[in-house]
């Protein structure tokens, strides 16, 4: 690999259009009052750009921006824009935005916005903010904010709000709210609403109220109380379905609530999950990108593909959380209820019926004990299955 560094505008003009072998260009120097601008991209070429450069890099080309660059990524470029940069991705473009950078989006871009960032994300963008960042997400974006991120989701984003974020979920957007997060959900929008996390649900929305949430339900809004510590308003014509004894108050004579019949047992712990009934069953798990629950604890254990577990200690009936037993979910976004943690994977797990426990009158509905099972593959959050690399 060649390296050629240019620190004034007059040596970067001076390089050829393209390079018989790979090529990486440093930019250094620029003042504010002279700054270096690169208009395209060599052809061959990878751009680190320093201190206050500007680049616009259209085709294949790679950037990194450092300092208080700015950069406009096109095509199928790769951008890694650090401090305050500035960053406009087009095309597949991948970005990654540190300390206060504003990143626009576009296409098929994957962004990571930390600090107080600005991203704005557009078709089927992959973004995460942390920190204060603010993120509008169009179509079908997918969005994790935490710290005290700010986001907008319109079509059919997907959310997954941490810690105090803010969210405004439009449209056909799925959202899942933990810690402090506060929703506002409108259109159809799905929230599962977690821990102190608060929701205000408009038109057609769909949500789940589970651990100390607070829910307001207004328009056809549907909600199914999930937790005997989250409180639920019903306006409107909202229905609630009160699946355990969290407080509910009808605020309009058009509420509707209703209070299912839930059978206890495996068999009733199939039927609300929709899991077939069956011998065998696939059910999932969330663990860390180590393949690990509960590490550093006694009972730490690892879940690497093809490992077949038997739980050295199974004592179901004990309690519901506790140890004594293996936990999985029937599907893999209800686990995102017992863990959050940056870079966590999902699971899939075959387990036979009778190695299933069903708690009684359960807190967490969707999660089931089991003594043995056998890992199948990593999957996503909605239990498709990811290739290996």
């Amino acid at each position: 690999m060649k390296e050629i560094t240019v620190t004034t505008q007059d040596e970067l003009d001076a390089l050829p259009s393209k390079f018989d072998e790979y090529t990486r260009i440093y930019i250094k120097g620029g003042a504010r009052d002279n700054r270096i601008a690169v208009k395209v991209a060599r052809e061959n070429s990878s751009v680190e750009a320093w201190e206050n450069s500007s680049v616009v890099a259209r085709g294949n080309s790679s950037v990194e921006a450092w300092g208080n660059s700015s950069v406009e990524a096109w095509g199928n470029s790769s951008v890694v824009a650090w401090e305050n940069s500035s960053v406009v991705a087009w095309g597949n473009s991948s970005v990654v935005a540190w300390g206060n950078s504003s990143v626009e989006a576009r296409e098929n871009s994957s962004v990571e916005a930390w600090g107080n960032s600005s991203v704005e994300a557009r078709e089927n963008s992959s973004v995460e903010a942390w920190e204060n960042s603010s993120v509008v997400a169009w179509e079908n974006s997918s969005v994790e904010a935490w710290g005290n991120s700010s986001v907008v989701a319109w079509e059919n984003s997907s959310v997954v709000a941490c810690e105090n974020s803010s969210v405004v979920a439009w449209e056909n957007s799925s959202v899942v709210a933990r810690g402090n997060s506060s929703v506002e959900a409108r259109g159809n929008s799905s929230v599962v609403a977690c821990e102190n996390s608060s929701v205000v649900a408009w038109g057609n929305s769909s949500v789940e109220a589970r651990g100390n949430s607070s829910v307001e339900a207004w328009g056809n809004v549907g909600v199914h109380l999930q937790s005997d510590f989250s409180n639920v308003l019903l306006f409107g014509f909202s229905v609630l379905w009160v699946l355990a004894k969290g407080k509910y108050v009808k605020k309009s004579k058009n509420a509707i609530m209703i209070i299912p019949e839930v059978k206890d047992g495996i068999e009733g712990w199939f039927e609300n999950n929709a899991v077939g009934d069956k011998k065998k069953v696939i059910l999932y798990k969330r663990v860390s990108k180590d393949w690990k629950t509960q590490e550093g604890n006694p009972w730490e254990t690892s879940w690497a593909i093809g490992l077949k577990l038997d739980h050295p200690a199974w004592e179901p009936t004990k309690s519901e959380c506790e140890a004594g037993k293996y936990h999985a979910c029937s599907r893999p976004y209800f686990c995102d209820e017992f863990r959050s943690t940056r870079g966590d994977r999902y699971i899939a797990i075959e387990i036979e019926r009778e190695d299933l426990y069903a708690w009684p009158k359960p807190s967490y509905p969707h999660k089931i004990a089991f003594r043995r099972g056998t890992v199948l593959f990593e999957c996503d959050r909605h239990g498709k299955k990811l290739e290996a690399p």
